[in-house]
């Protein structure tokens, strides 16, 4: 069972990190599968202006809070369903890849996502299918992915691609094999990498790991955090304010 509170229109687990990760070898499991969405400020700040997205994300089985500001508010509105805390990308990735039975999965996308994933023991040897490819959204490729899939067993897949398109290819997957768990996780293994690194704690928790992620590829992130990312926090600033 999965509890719920609503923000901006969207249904939001209120489970902790643990309960999802529970969530997801639970549906492995039972074989019904699931497509989770992390919920992040740039995904409302292009749900904004994007209603083609707004309902593409619609469609996910499991919603669940990354980032702060989204929990801040999300509580706010709703206190009796509180959210027990931000679950994102890099924890789920990160707490399904230390376990000492790690299902078998597949990446899709991602920068070097291997040297990532060598890091952690008998990570490497559970990933049934990497690739790192042009991803393309066309019926042939969408084809390749789920024979490569179904051939290898893989019970989880990774979509590194970043939004939309990660969220296009997930519902594209699940059609075919809606016994997955498909998870978007953008940049999770840069961030994940030896070279990547997360913000300390403190920032964690008070949101600013943007602010920390800015400050070390400030080139690559800055339209990301300073153009983009405003609209997010103003839809969830208003959203705090309706009580």
């Amino acid at each position: 069972m999965i509890n719920k509170t609503n923000i901006c229109g969207f249904d939001i687990s209120t489970g902790s990190l643990k309960h999802h990760l529970d969530l997801v070898h639970a549906r492995i499991a039972d074989k019904s599968g699931a497509w989770i969405v992390t919920l992040n400020t740039e995904m409302l700040s292009r749900i904004s202006g994007d209603q083609e997205y707004r309902d593409l994300l619609l469609q996910a089985d499991v919603m669940v809070a990354d980032g702060m500001p989204i929990v801040w508010t999300a509580n706010r509105k709703n206190p009796t369903d509180k959210i027990e805390g931000r679950t994102t990308g890099v924890d789920l990735v990160e707490g399904l890849l230390t376990e000492d039975n790690i299902a078998p999965y597949a990446i899709i996308g991602g920068v070097d996502p291997l040297t990532t994933i060598k890091q952690y023991p008998k990570a490497e040897d559970s990933c049934k299918f990497l690739f790192t490819g042009i991803v393309d959204l066309t019926e042939e490729q969408t084809h390749s992915f789920v024979t490569e899939l179904k051939e290898n067993e893989v019970e989880i897949v990774y979509l590194a691609l970043g939004v939309p398109k990660q969220d296009k290819l997930a519902l594209l997957l699940r059609a075919q094999l809606p016994h997955l768990i498909l998870m978007g996780i953008g940049g999770t293994f840069e961030i994940l990498s030896p070279s990547g690194g997360r913000a300390p704690e403190w920032m964690q928790n008070s949101g600013l790991e943007w602010f920390y992620r800015l400050t070390r590829e400030p080139g690559r992130l800055w339209k990301r955090y300073i153009v983009n990312y405003p609209t997010g926090i103003k839809m969830l600033v208003q959203e705090f304010f309706k009580g």
